[in-house]
């Protein structure tokens, strides 16, 4: 500090003289005292707000810090500093629900929100010996293929003398830096109908609804933009008045393609609805106030309240449905049927909330899967997370409220029960050739003494 000082006191030694013997300065030497005169002084603002910061930091923490850098320059060997930040950004996060991201699985996670992703567009259920689909995403490339939710992966590789057997870890390695190119994944419901699948990573508009009826099957399709297209054959079972909705998360375009679903329920002359909600874990309360705004049966306010958030300091905030059209879509006499299991969460959960508040279901509307303990529920997610985000992009996703439904019920731990009035149906969490799930809830439906 003091030499840089002197250098800018004392820098114009190769100035030039005066003809009477007398040194000056240069021209522009007073703009260039002044130039540095604010660097210093920068600099100095800066150190002196760093310190009052550093020393205004918990000392428990400047012990951490401290400690940590000893750490680093000290120890007798090499320390991986980054499984050590992994470590502590687990000790810090709270609970399940928060969780540190860095910059690029943040910029990951706002392109998927916006409905863009870049993967194979499936989630594998790896509790099992061997691998198995738990989701297929739509549009994805696997979807595309063919692939669905419940098969076993098998064996996978990159034609069919190269498929391999393999654990979780070991995919994971095999398709590290193959992005675009066509991976072979056999996959079935069993071994004997098994067969490779052709699918690739690469990126795609992420679909999160699909529509049927008893005669036809809708999907959402497309590169640049989505569009729902006809794709085969309706389900066999379900009553010719009822429309079914498959909402598979709330991301991306899902507000705009379940519209896109209710009028083709319209248009298709049905006005009764199944709407299922399993394995959906939830996602942004935006899009549940869009979804919400079609359910709001017995409410005459053009944005009525779907959920209530409370935090620690006592601040409340109300979430408002985008509107009121429930009337646009279904007539007094309309039955809506929910289907929900144990991963069903979080919006998903307030959705359900906001429907039973507003009359638009009743507790026996709902149909839970038994669990192997011999329980019914949802998942019991009624809490709100806010993400923090750093300059250099670092995210910080905490829980910093508590939801509630319009009532004022809360159902975090709990979720929606079977002591409710829900009704429980036994089948297997993922579906095999024949979801069996459905096939109960269709019998049901169509059953006389439901009518």
């Amino acid at each position: 500090m003091e030499d840089s000082e002197k250098n800018g006191k004392n820098g114009s030694g190769a100035g030039m003289y005066e003809p009477n013997g007398q040194k000056t300065a240069p021209k522009g030497t007073n703009k260039w005292l002044i130039g540095i005169g604010a660097v210093v002084l920068a600099v100095v603002f800066f150190l002196v707000g760093w310190f009052a910061k550093f020393y205004a930091i918990d000392e428990r923490m400047r012990t951490l810090m401290w400690m940590i850098d000893t750490l680093d320059k000290k120890y007798y060997q090499d320390v991986d500093l980054d499984q050590l930040y992994d470590e502590l950004y687990d000790t810090v996060v709270p609970d399940k629900f928060s969780g540190y991201m860095s910059p690029e699985e943040y910029a990951t996670l706002i392109a998927e929100s916006q409905g863009t992703s870049s993967n194979f567009g499936f989630a594998l259920n790896t509790e099992e010996e061997i691998m198995r689909i738990a989701r297929v995403v739509g549009n994805s490339s696997a979807d595309n293929a063919g692939i669905k939710a419940g098969m076993y992966l098998y064996r996978f590789g990159t034609s069919e003398s190269d498929l391999r057997t393999g654990d979780y870890a070991a995919l994971t390695e095999f398709i590290r830096g193959k992005g675009g190119r066509d991976i072979l994944f056999e996959c079935g419901y069993s071994r004997e109908t098994a067969r490779p699948y052709a699918a690739r990573s690469e990126e795609y508009l992420a679909s999160y609804c699909e529509y049927r009826d008893s005669e036809a099957t809708f999907k959402f399709r497309g590169t640049e933009e989505l569009e729902l297209r006809e794709e085969g054959a309706g389900f066999a079972g379900l009553p010719a008045d009822t429309a079914y909705i498959r909402l598979y998360e709330f991301e991306g375009n899902a507000s705009w393609e379940f519209v896109q679903c209710l009028q083709k329920m319209s248009e298709r002359r049905r006005t009764n609805l199944v709407l299922d909600l399993r394995y959906n874990g939830g996602g942004y309360l935006s899009i549940l106030q869009s979804i919400a705004s079609h359910f709001i049966k017995n409410s005459e306010e053009p944005n009525p309240v779907v959920a209530t958030a409370k935090y620690r300091n006592g601040k409340v905030t109300q979430f408002r449905a985008d509107g009121n059209d429930y009337a646009l879509y279904f007539n007094e006499n309309s039955k809506i049927t929910v289907l929900a299991d144990e991963n069903s969460a979080s919006a998903s959960e307030c959705l359900i909330g906001s429907m039973v508040d507003y009359g638009a279901i009743k507790y026996n509307d709902i149909y839970l899967r038994r669990t192997e303990d011999g329980t019914a529920h949802s998942y019991g997610k009624g809490v709100m997370q806010s993400t923090y985000v750093t300059l250099k992009g670092d995210a910080f996703r905490l829980t910093t409220a508590k939801i509630y439904w319009p009532s004022g019920k809360s159902i975090h731990g709990v979720g929606v029960t079977q002591d409710d009035g829900a009704q429980a149906v036994e089948a297997p969490l993922l579906p095999g050739e024949t979801d069996l799930f459905l096939k109960t809830v269709f019998e049901r439906l169509s059953a006389p003494s439901v009518l």
